[in-house]
């Protein structure tokens, strides 16, 4: 790796064969368009190398193998972070470490951040290179803003996705080179798994969320908690809800809250606030309910009502199965 620029995808094996491809579609991607290099990092529980499509890393010039048995848990993330540590070494120019796009992918960022003293660039949506260094794009304020961030430190490490890398036909692929680590990694972390008392999904992660604001009381998240269970929702809640004790501050969608990036975005009672907005995703579809027609949500909703909750919340729930 002797480019003055290059990228490095790390992957580990047992986090699929997704997680490979998205990993490698982006390297793929930021190297071509940077005019630089990239290389795969893989680690694995064993030394023998798994059976992939290596032809889906055409282009690596270096495919490695990292062995060690901690490496076969996927969820021991300090492992990781410190035998990816142990492998690189220190290069001359600007290196940017890859890790899968998603949760996983974003907290494995942050401990090889802190393992190797690098630059945390986080979830991005563009690397590229512009001849003094390079230069990645994050989204803020639920995607309505954009930050633009320059790497300072020789290694930075992100999670972008940009689509999976395929199998090229007849495509000179590179034996991985396999090494074995023989000194001791991190354990697993121990956790503790207790029973929680709520019935419906967190908010992260879900496809639908039904969320209420002010203008709901208690009647209404007691029946906005039934139409989330009826379609296997999330409840959420705007801060003011959740100062008013009428749903957990672990439900609360915003900018001092949760993020969400659901397909529906359920909003009763909510009035549009820029920080209640922060907290969802652009590319969600948000649809809202409010008696008042000059609220901020119905300028970004994309179906808006006008309407009462307590009207149109129970003729709703007729319309659903129990």
């Amino acid at each position: 790796m002797s480019d003055a620029h290059r990228i490095v995808a790390v992957i580990p094996l047992a986090w699929g064969e997704e997680a490979m491809l998205a990993t490698l579609g982006a390297a793929l991607q930021v190297s071509a368009s940077a005019g630089c290099g990239f290389d795969v990092l893989l680690l694995g529980g064993s030394a023998q190398p798994p059976s992939l499509q290596w032809e889906s890393m055409a282009g690596a010039k270096t495919v490695q193998l990292v062995a060690h048995e901690a490496l076969g848990d996927a969820q021991n993330l300090p492992a990781m972070a410190t035998a990816t540590g142990q492998t690189l070494r220190e290069q001359a120019g600007q290196r940017v470490l890859l890790v899968p796009p998603g949760a996983d992918g974003e907290e494995l960022a942050g401990h090889l951040a802190a393992q190797l003293g690098a630059q945390l660039l986080g979830r991005c949506n563009q690397l590229r290179w512009d001849g003094a260094g390079w230069l990645a794009e994050r989204a803020g304020w639920g995607g309505r803003k954009t930050l633009e961030l320059r790497l300072a430190a020789p290694l930075g490490v992100a999670c972008l996705r940009l689509g999976k890398a395929q199998a090229v036909a007849g495509a000179v692929t590179v034996e991985p080179q396999v090494m074995a680590l023989q000194h001791s990694l991190p354990p697993a972390m121990a956790i503790e798994q207790s029973q929680s008392e709520q019935r419906l999904a967190p908010v992260q992660g879900a496809r639908l969320v039904v969320s209420g604001g002010r203008g709901v009381n208690e009647q209404g998240f007691a029946l906005l908690e039934e139409l989330a269970s009826r379609l296997d929702a999330a409840l959420g809640g705007s801060l003011p809800a959740v100062d008013a004790g009428l749903v957990p501050v672990a439900r609360q969608v915003g900018i001092s809250g949760n993020f969400v990036s659901a397909d529906i975005y359920l909003a009763v009672g909510i009035s549009g606030t820029p920080q209640h907005l922060a907290g969802i995703g652009s590319e969600t579809c948000i649809l809202a309910v409010n008696k008042d027609p000059a609220a901020d949500i119905f300028k970004v909703a994309n179906v808006g009502v006008v309407a009462e909750w307590e009207e149109l919340l129970p003729a709703l729930l007729e319309q659903l199965p129990a």
